[in-house]
């Protein structure tokens, strides 16, 4: 499945956006929830990536339209107390250093 993690800079800081790939359409509300308030350990700041079933049972259809995406803002005296990412999905983690 296609899994991403990137982080775009942007004036005073920079979105962590986080995309994941579903079973089937119809997942829904997508986000990072940041681990320990926010707050780094050892440099590393940990989100869990939380996305909502479908109400029903949904079709797996294409790829493209299974992908989901959720973006966390990090200011820039944030980010200079982090090294690295982590992004922990369902059944996956991704990393992504700074």
């Amino acid at each position: 499945g296609k899994r991403s993690l990137v982080i775009e800079p942007m004036p005073g800081g920079a979105i962590v956006r986080a995309s994941g790939l579903p079973p089937t359409q119809g997942y829904w509300s997508a986000e990072l929830v940041p681990e320990n308030n926010g707050d780094p350990v050892d440099g590393v700041l940990t989100f869990r990536f939380v996305v909502y079933p479908p109400p029903r049972p949904a079709a797996v259809s294409t790829q493209v339209s299974r992908e989901i995406t959720a973006g966390y803002y990090l200011s820039t005296q944030r980010l200079a107390q982090i090294s690295r990412i982590n992004v922990q999905a369902q059944n996956t983690a991704l990393s992504v250093r700074r």
